[in-house]
């Protein structure tokens, strides 16, 4: 994807992913605490995410779907607003559970209104009524927090919480924002073994490359959703992979989060099996590169519509040389270093024989 066809497909795209985007997977590692277990089939099913566009001045009134999973128990859900932060640069929600948590400035804590508490019938579900309104004189940008829901299923006994038993909750408020994202880094990029953290790495040995990785600083006060591609050639400049997603999850970095964005070189597929369903799953596979030295460049765009779209580009270089590569490497040096030695050896005995000849003569 070029630069000139994203800037034309970016104000539709960005308005369609801004702000409020957070991708569901993330909320899998949202963890609210572990409270006393009473039965494993009890659970919930509750709203992961609500995106809303609210004006100054505005408001809005909607409803959160509820599901009381248990067959047997009526639950009683207590409700309560949270704020959460990245922790990390993988953009894993940490929700701030402490009894008095620093005030964030993106808290939509004071805006949004919700019950104490609901009683949810067994196999039944509740939409829970909510309310957001946003004052006149709040500046734009990106406000959020979490709702987070606590089950009792009778005096003394509480319910585990999975960690959808948690709502973000976004809201964009528009008008002329300060958008600032600053590149950290930028390379090619091993995952650790869970995927929680990794390294960069400039050589490959072992095993090619997978996957290409930049970390982003938001200095802004709006959750950006940065968008664009990233060209891979080779020593020559010839042109070996096209990567048309530089952001292919639409992971958002947060206000002031540091956040990594990572792709891979070349998708594959790889089957999933749990619960007597199979699931396919996108993951990295060899990209099979040959041997040598690679460029991979880099150009994203980010911005809302109503503001000027800004351009973040960067240029990393890595190698591969496998060991195969790197013995044959060698055995061609060596083979050089012998031939050489080997002439050098034939030239001054041939110069020895020509001197004695030269002497015997005289």
């Amino acid at each position: 994807i070029t630069m000139s066809v994203m800037k034309r497909l970016r104000g539709k795209a960005l308005n369609r992913l801004r702000f409020g985007i957070v991708v569901a997977s993330a909320l899998a590692y949202i963890f609210v605490g572990t409270l006393p277990a009473n039965a494993a089939s009890n659970s919930l099913g509750v709203t992961p995410r609500k995106d809303y566009t609210i004006s100054p001045g505005g408001s809005i009134s909607d409803t959160l779907y509820i599901n009381n999973l248990s067959k047997t128990s009526a639950l009683t859900v207590s409700l309560k607003t949270v704020d959460f932060i990245s922790q990390g640069e993988s953009g894993t929600p940490s929700l701030l559970l402490s009894a008095n948590p620093p005030a964030e400035t993106y808290s939509l804590k004071p805006y949004l209104k919700l019950p104490g508490s609901v009683t949810i019938q067994p196999s039944s579900s509740y939409y829970l009524p909510i309310s957001i309104k946003i004052p006149a004189n709040l500046g734009a940008g990106s406000y959020y927090s979490a709702i987070l829901y606590q089950a009792n299923i009778g005096p003394g006994k509480q319910l585990t919480l999975a960690a959808s038993a948690a709502t973000l909750v976004f809201v964009t408020v528009p008008g002329k924002t300060s958008e600032l994202l600053n590149l950290v880094k930028y390379g090619a990029y091993v995952p650790n073994s869970v995927g929680t953290s990794g390294t960069f790495q400039s050589l490959f040995i072992s095993t090619q490359p997978q996957e290409l990785a930049y970390v982003l600083h938001n200095q802004g006060n709006v959750a950006e959703n940065p968008q664009g591609s990233i060209v891979i050639k080779n020593e020559w400049g010839k042109v070996v992979d096209t990567i048309n997603q530089a952001n292919p999850n639409q992971d958002l970095a947060l206000i002031n989060q540091t956040r990594l964005f990572s792709t891979c070189i070349k998708t594959g597929q790889k089957q999933v099996t749990g619960d007597g369903q199979t699931i396919i799953s996108q993951v990295c596979s060899s990209p099979n590169l040959a041997p040598g030295r690679y460029s991979a460049f880099l150009e994203t765009l980010y911005g809302i519509n109503g503001n000027t779209s800004q351009e973040i580009t960067a240029t990393t270089t890595f190698w591969y040389l496998p060991v195969w590569f790197i013995a044959i490497l060698i055995a061609i040096v060596v083979v050089i270093i012998a031939i050489i030695w080997t002439l050098v050896h034939i030239i001054r005995k041939s110069g020895k024989n020509k001197k004695h000849s030269h002497h015997s003569n005289s």
